[in-house]
């Protein structure tokens, strides 16, 4: 016997749309087609309404200072699954360790109500054994940031000729951003993206592009930010091993609709001027840039509350980003199935998630059901991410799925949790 059919959805994938019910049993996706043969323990009829893969998010830490990383594992991944965002891939504080991968993946494995992995983030002194856990299917690929305080191109390149696997980056040019740094010493509340320049992405993005045409090693870069990293990019798009993903406050907030937001939008890269977001979204349409991911860091306002100068960077949003999207399908900026290639299927094949991704027989029961065009408005009261903030409150957003599985089990209706929530598993990495 089955444990859920679904009668009559209509699924979407990045290929197109098909009416078919689905069949879920034991956390898996059991039969997709018409009339399943045998009964289900439940049966939800989906007439007019669309089924899609659930959301991976490949770009979130789980982490703020002072804070239990098992409860913040619990909140994020409630505020995530709520809207629709399935699989969350956490990418800690650098430089990592042995010892910090493991805590990261015993905290989730604890507290995690979404389909949860890592990434083994380099910069000390385990990259050789962190390289390892990835080999062993432990972590999604090595992270390494090169830049201001961070590493440097050395050591990337080191990782990049002497690891396997995907490699996962954020470049920037640390010379030039030392030169900002020492310009604007004098401002107690200096532009970011006047420090961490689109100068400094561009000419972090040529070391970047000189490396990855030596071989055909993959590797992704976190966050797209910048026009100037897209033009130089594209012409090689079709020829090396380089994918790239972008966030909400990449798309929806610039320097000249927020003014910078100061210490409370100070995120690494930053929000950059409106020329690069409308560049980005153009990107997108052409099918330049691979996924979607939130940058999600779970700070406070209190957090944020110091001088630009003290204030950590990253800002919440792993549960505006699919909400936001929708609200982009509703005003024809984003097709549905680009949605579904860039938020589900191209991170699944990308971070090698080998049941994620799609509604197949086989696959895992990570879906989303939902009434594509409606909207509301982001209400404070809505938020659950222990941030207690948003930029994007008061902004147009699709509403909350109807439905949200994860291994096969409905964990959350209209935006409203389950009572009865589990720790959900690790996803299966494909190695």
């Amino acid at each position: 016997m089955y444990d859920l059919i679904i009668r009559d959805a209509t699924i979407i994938h990045s290929g197109g749309r098909l009416v078919a019910d689905v069949a879920i049993e034991d956390g898996r996706i059991a039969f997709v087609g018409g009339n399943p043969a045998g009964r289900a323990r439940q049966e939800l009829s989906a007439i007019g309404k669309f089924l899609i893969p659930g959301v991976i998010d490949g770009d979130v830490r789980i982490a703020a200072p002072g804070a239990d990383p098992q409860a913040l594992w619990a909140s994020e991944s409630r505020a995530a699954v709520a809207r629709g965002v399935t699989t969350l891939l956490h990418r800690g504080p650098q430089p990592g360790s042995i010892e910090s991968l493991d805590a990261d993946l015993s905290a989730a494995a604890a507290a995690s109500v979404a389909s949860f992995g890592a990434w083994a983030v380099a910069g000390g002194d385990d990259d050789e054994a962190l390289a390892e856990q990835v080999a062993a299917g432990r972590a999604v690929g090595l992270s390494l940031v090169v830049g201001d305080g961070a590493a440097d191109l050395d050591r990337l390149r080191a990782l990049h000729a002497e690891t396997t696997g995907l490699l996962g980056v954020l470049v920037e040019d640390a010379a030039i951003v030392a030169r900002q740094r020492r310009k604007w010493q004098a401002v107690d509340a200096p532009i970011h993206n006047d420090i961490h320049t689109t100068k400094a992405a561009l000419a972090g993005a040529k070391a970047l592009l000189a490396l990855v045409r030596t071989s055909d090693r993959p590797v992704h870069i976190h966050q797209l930010s910048t026009a100037f990293e897209l033009n130089l990019y594209d012409p090689y798009r079709d020829e090396i091993p380089l994918t790239a993903g972008v966030t909400p406050h990449h798309l929806f907030l610039s320097t000249d609709i927020a003014d910078d937001g100061g210490p409370l939008l100070k995120t690494d890269p930053p929000v950059r001027p409106e020329l690069d977001r409308r560049a980005l979204w153009a990107a997108i349409k052409r099918g330049r840039v691979d996924v979607f991911s939130s940058g999600h860091v779970p700070l406070t306002r209190d957090h944020k509350s110091g001088s630009y100068w003290d204030a950590p960077s990253g800002i919440p949003g792993v549960e505006a980003m699919l909400p936001l999207l929708l609200g982009a399908v509703r005003h024809g900026r984003l097709g549905m199935e680009a949605l579904v290639q860039m938020s589900s299927e191209a991170p699944a094949r990308i971070f090698g998630l080998s049941g994620k991704g799609r509604i197949e027989e086989g696959a895992d029961a990570d879906m989303l059901l939902f009434s594509e065009g409606e909207t509301t408005r982001l209400r404070q009261e809505d938020l659950r991410s222990a941030a207690g903030w948003s930029p994007y409150v008061g902004r147009e957003i699709g509403i909350a799925p109807h439905l949200v599985i994860v291994g096969g089990r409905v964990v959350a209706r209209d935006g409203v949790l389950a009572d009865d929530l589990q720790p959900a598993a690790a996803a299966e990495l494909a190695r």
